[in-house]
């Protein structure tokens, strides 16, 4: 309508009232495009809300992730270390040839460690990293989650599949294996897990004829210091994580609250 009005001033040489209409469309432009900046802000607003707080989600379940992670790969750390030295000088586990063995057995125990990244990962995926206005935070995200699968090699760290878990498995009876899995082992849902113990299902004589054919298997003492120093190296860098975990989880609570 104001754009036929100001057409109709024009070939009527009105030109006083030409101006008037032709700042009136673009004072009406210029409202509208404003509505628009407006509505997009808040739109952005709320989806960068409803992001940081995705992520701060993500982050407590990444360090609940990390704790449990943490004590399972510390405490198979403890079966290695009584495997190695039962290896090196005979050392006996309480004394007892069946808990050597299964320290043997349960230094081979996986609990695979990934950082909940759905939530980066879409906003990466979306273009959407641009809310979050803090240029360094957005930088530190990134290096966070290349830890992940979708990241650098550093995963291969965090994704184990040593050949001592192969070995030992393929060398250990059946039966015991079978009564470990039953008895000293219980899954807690998702990727937790524990290991507990119970009686031996084997006499010590047996027991002791199974530690001597892990003590002369080729190449499994190896296997087993490569796989602890692996698990060591993997301690560390999740002990770093954990230390970009909790700096960005202030952050993000931080921006929550701006």
């Amino acid at each position: 309508m104001a754009i036929s009005k100001l057409g109709a001033r024009l070939r009527a040489h009105d030109w006083t009232a030409a101006v008037i209409e032709l700042v009136i469309v673009v004072a009406g432009i210029l409202i509208a495009l404003q509505a628009s900046n407006w509505n997009q802000d808040r739109q952005d607003r709320a989806r960068a809300a409803s992001d940081y707080r995705r992520l701060h989600d993500s982050l407590v379940t990444d360090g609940e992730t990390m704790d449990a992670v943490s004590s399972f790969w510390h405490q198979v750390s403890g079966y290695g270390r009584a495997a190695m030295a039962n290896a090196d000088d005979g050392t006996l586990v309480a004394g007892s040839h069946w808990r050597t063995l299964l320290a043997w057995y349960q230094a081979s125990q996986l609990m695979p460690f990934e950082l909940e990244d759905t939530t980066f990962v879409e906003m990466r995926d979306r273009g959407d990293l641009v809310l979050v206005a803090d240029e360094k935070l957005r930088t530190r995200l990134a290096e966070y989650y290349h830890l992940t699968q979708t990241g650098t090699i550093r995963s291969n760290i965090l994704w184990h599949d040593p050949v001592y878990r192969q070995q030992i498995r393929g060398i250990t009876p059946w039966a015991v294996q079978q009564y470990i899995w039953e008895h000293f082992f219980r899954q807690l849902g998702g990727i937790r897990q524990e290991l507990i113990d119970c009686p031996a299902p084997v006499s010590e004589t047996e027991a002791a004829a199974v530690l001597d054919t892990y003590r002369h298997a080729d190449g499994l003492l190896p296997n087993l210091r490569y796989w602890m120093a692996t698990l060591k190296v993997s301690e560390l860098v999740l002990v770093d994580a954990r230390r970009s975990r909790d700096a960005m989880a202030r952050e993000i609570d931080a921006a929550r609250s701006r």
